[in-house]
């Protein structure tokens, strides 16, 4: 008897340790992951259901890569957090820091997919020739598997003794961050080096989409002139024309700093971890960290498919003037070259 409630206590208080987040905490995140599953799901069955025409097979295949990789991603996350908030003992076997470590694959999964819509646009409004000539579906697949394959490689590294993931004498998974030897410490850098590579291309990227867009604001006010003198209906085809393309410079500028504040903090905490671990505001800032990289798979459906929905277009877009309406413009969509 004495034995049985000595290994009771013990459990316990290991359950009590396993505990990493607080109850507001754990529903604040679950909050987060539930959404964006809706989100994901959601976006899934437009991309599936939508009718789409044959000139918008590119963007109808890197939007479904990235829900299916976003989906993947929060689903790992939802359990890993709940096994190890309610399974005693997991967080110090082999095999479970092993799927920590996999399921790194669909964060920087993520921001492959990401990098290449964001080649993709700008290709589409900088170069259209070379766009038209080149930038097929074969080309965008195979780019998204490739850019999956490499990242693969990079995550399965500490497998072969090049990264930390698992600490023996503490039989505990660690974050590959809280490295010391010095290999392990290169593993670190060298992930801070890819992801922060993937920041700065997809904010370049964005930034030179807007550029374009802005550019072709420009024309189009000098054309709206002319053209005024010439017809009225045309001339209102030129405004729809200059609102949906400032609206979509717009959504170039909300991803920019959606990327900027999910991504980089994650890649901060890595420099933070060699130098101060242990401090109270390093904690926080890991933690706060976690949760911005939830939250950006939790935002990447609404931002990218959900919000062609009147209710989500609302937030992006500006209301259509009702004489405009009446006049079929294009979307945003429809503007840029394919």
């Amino acid at each position: 008897m004495e034995a049985a409630m000595n290994m009771s206590s013990g459990a316990h208080a290991h359950a009590q340790v396993t505990r990493h987040l607080s109850v507001t905490g754990q529903a604040v995140i679950t909050c987060f992951y539930a959404a964006g599953l809706a989100g994901n799901v959601a976006a899934l069955v437009i991309l599936w259901r939508g009718n789409w025409q044959p000139r918008n097979a590119l963007h109808r295949l890197m939007l479904r890569c990235l829900a299916v990789n976003d989906l993947t991603a929060l689903l790992g996350m939802t359990l890993q957090m709940h096994l190890q908030l309610y399974v005693a003992g997991i967080a110090s076997q082999l095999w479970f820091c092993r799927f920590r470590v996999l399921w790194r694959l669909f964060g920087l999964g993520s921001g492959c997919v990401a990098i290449v819509m964001a080649i993709e646009r700008w290709f589409a409004l900088t170069r259209p020739f070379f766009y038209q000539k080149y930038i097929t579906l074969a080309v965008i697949r195979r780019a998204i598997f490739s850019l999956w394959a490499a990242v693969l490689v990079l995550v399965c590294l500490p497998f072969f003794g090049f990264g930390l993931y698992f600490e023996k004498s503490q039989s505990a998974c660690v974050r590959y961050r809280m490295a010391t030897l010095p290999k392990d410490v290169a593993y670190a850098y060298l992930f801070l080096a890819f992801g922060t590579l993937l920041c700065v291309c997809i904010v370049c990227c964005n930034l030179a989409v807007m550029r374009a867009l802005c550019r072709t604001n420009r024309s189009s006010k000098q054309q709206r002139v002319l053209t005024r003198r010439i017809s009225r209906n045309q001339s209102l085809s030129f405004d729809a024309c200059t609102r949906e393309e400032l609206a979509f410079a717009r959504l170039m500028a909300i991803l920019c700093i959606v990327f900027v504040l999910c991504w980089m903090p994650q890649m901060i905490s890595i420099p933070m971890a060699q130098m101060n671990p242990n401090s109270y505001l390093s904690k926080m800032f890991f933690r706060t960290a976690d949760i911005l990289m939830a939250l950006h798979f939790t935002l990447d459906p609404y931002i990218y498919v959900l919000q062609k929905w009147p209710l989500f277009r609302a937030l992006c877009f500006s209301k259509p003037n009702s004489r405009i309406n009446s006049l079929k413009t294009t979307t945003h969509d429809n503007l840029v070259p394919r």
